[in-house]
């Protein structure tokens, strides 16, 4: 028996190849049955245009730390399976429970099911007028409605307590693996900033082109990987690791090696502008900048106060010149949005705040830079 939160956020592998597909992002429940009809893998948002579910049926094992596929082609797109798509907004967490006598019995906080055959076994119940925690069996339901689940009257003759369910961070489970495969993880479904090709010139990604598992099978394939991981902006991830902690395998290491190498050139091509000390956005910018990269370069990730302060001020109104995500790619603030205090709060709380400088940063550099790009090419009359 598994409890919905046991199973969000976990690693979906399929075995043929030991590729990592994705993660649960939620469980599409059939009232009808009562039970689990399909997982949905990846996460709704609007840069993702297709959602993927895997059914049931097709799951080879839902264990503690990963949920295992036979092949790739077991996870199939939801407009193929209307079906099932029609499913996925019946939720159950967050229904309110009535009893067919009309009494108010409490919200659903969590459910359980049989990994066996996603049969629903208990519903966890908080009462609102008392706060208690309460697990119900399935069989005390009359019908799990779209607006309201109704249970029978005499429903507390077979309930049970329950310890509180913990709320917080659903998301955060992570199987452990490579730095390398948390970077796959986390590029996939996004847009490559740049366009990727092989030895020939042919191309393996175009820019503004969505990452995909094919395309990183033929990115390893043409030793392009570490490539495309860097043009799809896995930067953002890696600003915030502790590699300390990571495991390294020969891929991470190159992923790294690589990705250091090129944070190191543009750190000298960012400081040779700043030596420039006309007034404009460079020079406001110079002393958060070495103090920021101080403190990243010491292997820190957390700011001293007085650096924090002075990071807070900067970056409100301050325009993004690249996208912003917290370490779950989730979107805290696309290129070109404005900071606002709301999106910097957000950013505090995930712990991206120097990402966010980072970015509203180099949107100043490139403001700076824009009147000189003008003059050369007034110059070279293009």
């Amino acid at each position: 028996m598994k409890k919905s939160r046991d199973v969000v956020g976990l690693p979906v592998i399929e075995l043929s190849e030991g590729k990592l597909l994705g993660r649960i992002h939620s469980l599409v429940i059939n009232p009808a049955t009562r039970s689990v009809a399909a997982l949905e893998v990846g996460e709704r948002s609007l840069l993702k245009t297709k959602t993927e579910l895997i059914p049931f049926a097709s799951i080879r094992s839902i264990g503690g730390d990963a949920v295992t596929l036979q092949s790739h082609d077991d996870v199939q797109q939801a407009d193929e399976q209307p079906e099932l798509a029609a499913l996925m907004d019946r939720k159950i967490i967050g229904s309110k429970v009535v009893t067919v006598d009309g009494a108010l019995a409490g919200t659903v906080e969590e459910l359980s099911f049989a990994t066996e055959d996603g049969s629903l076994t208990e519903i966890f119940l908080l009462v609102d007028k008392t706060r208690e925690h309460l697990a119900l069996p399935v069989a005390v339901v009359e019908n799990f409605g779209r607006d309201f689940i109704i249970v029978n009257a005499d429903y507390l003759v077979q309930a049970r307590e329950a310890e509180a369910v913990d709320t917080t961070d659903r998301m955060g489970r992570q199987i452990p693996h490579s730095l390398e495969a948390k970077a796959i993880e986390f590029v996939l479904e996004r847009e490559a900033g740049q366009d990727v090709t092989d030895d020939d010139g042919n191309f393996i990604i175009r820019k503004g082109e969505t990452v995909t598992i094919d395309v990183i099978s033929h990115a390893r394939e043409k030793n392009r990987l570490t490539q495309v991981l860097i043009a799809a902006g896995v930067s953002e991830l890696l600003e915030g690791l502790d590699f300390t902690r990571e495991k390294l395998d020969s891929g991470s290491k190159k992923l790294l090696e690589s990705w250091q190498s090129l944070r190191d050139r543009s750190h000298e091509w960012l400081v040779r502008r700043l030596e420039d000390d006309r007034p404009g956005p460079t020079s406001e910018l110079r002393e958060l900048w070495f103090q920021l990269q101080g403190r990243l370069a010491q292997g820190g990730r957390e700011l001293e106060d007085e650096t924090r302060t002075k990071i807070r001020q900067y970056v409100l109104g301050k325009k993004l010149a690249h996208p912003v995500y917290d370490k779950n790619g989730i979107l805290l603030g696309g290129r070109g949005d404005e900071v606002t205090a709301e999106m910097r709060e957000a950013a505090e709380n995930a712990e991206r705040l120097p990402q966010l400088f980072l970015s509203a940063a180099a949107g100043d550099v490139q403001l700076a830079l824009d009147p000189i790009k003008k003059q050369i090419k007034d110059v070279l009359g293009d």
